[in-house]
């Protein structure tokens, strides 16, 4: 057992030595010595400090692969403080476990996503002809949408995840031997497939899969010269310019008004924030417009996450999904490991379990 992880996990759970050996009834010099390698738990202890500091018995001793967690410019103050922004982080990094765990078992190599922008080989990107050729690629209609650029992105190998996550996380992204995307199912649609484009061009443009176990990115300023690029891309990428000056020539004065801006929005499936930003980065809106178009957003106190998954089949990747059934299916594992997994309820996986039984025995019928 790597005893270092011990102390990696215990901090990311935000406890001290003290507050640890308390839960597990031990001296506080026991953990010192576990930490340092100079002793190791017995299994009972094992499964102790797992359940304690909020990950399987199996992440904790098992994993190989554990990505570097790297904020984006300067996280919003209290972000790296905050417990479920932590717990977020680790059960990200248990869910590309997870998926090791899956295919390993299952007997399936990783699928790599081979496509990849080096924004070093030229001296100004040009992100709008990367964009575009990105959708020639992904065959992404005019306008797109959330389950459209899912299903483009599943066809190159790109996992996506839709979880319950705190209000100031929109999203993470990981490139390995898998490339994961997770984003807040929490938030409303028009933004979810913002942020799946926008840690879609981090994905492409800054995530490398050749440097250790890879790089997972979170959700960070927006000054920061990364995050400008990305939102920028997602832009292109959603709303094309072309598109956007006809429709903006057609609507008008309309979209001199909170309303007309909103509709605009929609057309494109994205927030109004977004347009918005395309518009102002296009010098349509000054940016100090922005106050006569948005009203003040009352803050969120958000309550401690439960389950990541509420619904297994729409929001978990269907590839892994899929591969994880197989593995059910022939009696390889359990509906609580299938819903240990997925970050879903037991109750929950039973449903999900329960409606795809009677789905296929009435298709046999």
């Amino acid at each position: 057992m790597n005893t270092s992880r011990i102390r990696d996990l215990r901090k990311r759970a935000g406890l001290t030595q003290a507050d640890l050996a308390q839960r597990l009834g031990v001296d506080t010099s026991l953990i010192s010595r576990w930490e340092k390698g100079e002793r190791e738990p017995s299994p009972q202890q094992a499964m102790d400090i797992a359940r304690a500091v909020g990950v399987t018995l199996d992440f904790l001793l098992n994993a190989q692969v554990q990505p570097r967690f790297m904020l984006r410019g300067a996280a919003p103050r209290g972000m790296d403080e905050n417990h479920e922004v932590r717990r977020a982080i680790t059960d990200a990094e248990q869910q590309i476990h997870f998926l090791h765990t899956v295919y390993e078992t299952a007997g399936k190599p990783p699928r790599k996503l081979t496509l990849k922008y080096d924004l070093s080989a030229v001296p100004e990107p040009d992100l709008p002809d990367f964009a575009a050729e990105l959708r020639g690629v992904l065959r992404l209609n005019h306008f797109v949408t959330l389950d459209e650029l899912k299903q483009a992105l599943r066809d190159h190998n790109l996992h996506v995840f839709e979880w319950a996550m705190p209000s100031n996380l929109s999203g993470m992204s990981y490139r390995g031997a898998f490339t994961v995307i997770f984003i807040n199912a929490l938030q409303p649609k028009p933004r979810r497939l913002f942020t799946l484009a926008h840690e879609l061009a981090h994905v492409l443009f800054h995530l490398d899969d050749e440097q250790g176990p890879g790089i997972v990115s979170l959700f960070s300023r927006r000054d920061d010269r990364e995050e400008r690029q990305a939102n920028q891309f997602a832009a292109e990428l959603l709303m094309p310019l072309d598109q956007v000056n006809v429709l903006k020539q057609q609507m008008a004065g309309r979209l001199r008004t909170p309303e007309g801006l909103e509709s605009l929005a929609q057309m494109f499936n994205v927030s109004r924030d977004a347009m918005f930003y395309r518009l102002a980065t296009q010098r349509f809106y000054d940016w100090s417009e922005k106050k006569r178009f948005f009203s003040e957003r009352p803050i969120r106190d958000d309550e401690p996450i439960q389950y990541r998954v509420d619904d297994i089949a729409g929001q978990v990747s269907p590839e892994f999904l899929h591969t994880a059934l197989e593995l059910y299916d022939a009696g390889l594992i359990s509906a609580g490991k299938l819903a240990e997994w997925c970050f879903a309820s037991r109750i929950t996986t039973d449903a999900y379990l329960s409606d795809r039984y009677f789905e296929v025995a009435s298709l046999i019928v």
